[in-house]
């Protein structure tokens, strides 16, 4: 059987699996060297490729392989050093690099959508959207030997997200090695990226007043939850301006300080139908958005900052990017954010499903039955087929790859990858849940901080 009837094979029993590769390999792998080298400090590359060392590492996000020791060993003949080389790589990859990554591959995986016609969702004509939220990187095992002797769980570090929700990406990340560092480190990062039109959406842990002034002072805008501890200066009337499905939605205008020169934005307040999970009924928004954009409009636009924290759930569900075995939070960290890579790549596939299917059964197909496809089906694909192969396969122009993803996209029977539907759960009367008990003191320690990554 020659190689291209191996191949649509292949595009019939795993296309999941084949359209992966195709997007991995025209679209990212070319990005890995050329990042390394504008962002790596006094990191070098010597024996091992940090272009090897990457495409190791993704198979670990994606589930592939379980952890890096058998990245390790399914990469060896490329890797080219022992074991205990490969870890200390890993292990001394900087943050910046992690983070350059994301954002350069965004940008490929961007060019892409649009190549397949893909369409943003505009939430707010002439606005792009950006939800920032962080994700506290679980506990680990205590293999380092720093931390062998503690009876606390350590910490790998933070990561905080910008995920854009026209394309539904996550085109930036910032991480932070010390787990006990406040997410609000990240603030002037995320100023000094953005664009003209963009709009911060986020929750109030973001609310704080030097944060939006620097936002505001670029001629950028915020949609930001207001956060008790700023109490502000309301001025005027409250305005009721009408019902979104969630609730009746008022405005009134609001000076963030006393201080005479402190910025007057617009307060946005929803009085909740029902209450949120953590028993709020009234929610307020502090925005600078100018008044010809709806307070209603504002008001539907801060609820699809869950899409953010969705994708955060699938990050857990459905691929790897959280091992209880890395302890190192430099490590761990570029673990975390090949995982957000690997996730934008889904997110060309969808784009290519979109184009050929209808969207309701697009949006029936489960994201686990996808990753369990990926997991399963690439190691013998790459066993088959080899590197030399895929280049012959694999069309030279972003124009012709869209093309073969929207082919091997059409040819896909969806029914086979339907989410399992449950029957609806009995009503019950909502019950008051019990506050929860803070844990002591030293419950968690930073493993950064115990390693000498960063300041005791």
């Amino acid at each position: 059987m020659d190689r291209n009837s191996v191949f649509q094979k292949f595009c019939s029993l795993a296309p999941f699996a084949v359209m992966t590769q195709v997007v991995m390999r025209a679209c990212i792998r070319d990005k890995f060297s050329g990042v390394f080298q504008e962002a790596r400090g006094r990191q070098y590359e010597a024996t091992l490729s940090f272009e090897d060392l990457a495409i190791a590492v993704a198979d670990v996000a994606l589930g592939v392989c379980k952890n890096p020791n058998q990245a390790y060993r399914a990469h060896k003949a490329e890797l080219g050093v022992a074991r205990s080389r490969f870890y200390d790589k890993l292990n001394h990859t900087n943050t910046d690099v992690s983070e350059q990554i994301v954002a350069a591959t965004a940008q490929s995986i961007a060019e892409m959508q649009d190549a397949l016609g893909f369409i943003q969702w505009e939430g707010i004509p002439g606005y792009r959207l950006l939800a920032v939220d962080g994700n506290h990187l679980e506990k680990t095992e205590k293999r380092i030997a720093d931390l062998r002797d503690l009876g606390v769980a350590p910490l790998p570090g933070t990561a905080v997200g910008r995920f854009d929700l026209g394309r539904q990406i996550f085109d930036r990340v910032y991480l932070l090695e010390d787990a006990h560092q406040q997410e609000a480190a990240t603030c002037q990062a995320i100023v000094d990226d953005l664009e003209p039109s963009d709009v911060i959406v986020a929750d109030r842990h973001y609310c704080i007043v030097a944060f939006m002034n620097q936002i505001a002072a670029k001629s950028h805008h915020f949609i930001i939850r207001h956060h008790g501890r700023l109490p502000g200066v309301l001025l005027g009337k409250r305005k009721k301006l009408g019902r979104i499905a969630t609730g009746t939605v008022y405005e009134q205008a609001m000076q963030l300080t006393k201080q005479e020169d402190s910025m007057v934005v617009r307060r946005i307040t929803i009085e909740l139908d029902e209450p949120t999970q953590d028993g709020d009924t009234v929610i307020h928004l502090l925005t600078n958005l100018p008044g010809e954009v709806s307070g209603k409009l504002i008001a539907e636009q801060y609820h699809r900052r869950w899409e953010e924290e969705t994708g955060f759930y699938y990050l857990r569900m459905c691929f790897n990017g959280e091992l209880p075995s890395l302890g190192h939070p430099r490590a761990a960290l570029f673990l975390f954010a090949m995982t957000l890579i690997a996730y934008n790549v889904l997110q060309i596939i969808w784009a290519a499903f979109f184009a050929g299917h209808d969207e309701e059964e697009v949006q029936s197909v489960s994201n686990l039955y996808i990753s369990q496809e990926i997991m399963s089906a690439t190691t013998g694909m790459l066993i088959v087929l080899d590197d030399e192969e895929w280049n012959s396969l694999i069309p030279k122009s972003r124009q012709q790859v869209a093309r073969l993803l929207k082919r091997i996209a059409k040819e896909t029977t969806l029914a086979d990858y339907r989410k399992s539907v449950r029957k609806p759960k009995a009503k019950t009367s909502r019950k008051k849940k019990p506050k929860k008990r803070r844990n002591a003191v030293h419950s968690h320690v930073s493993t950064a901080k115990l390693i000498g990554l960063v300041d005791q």
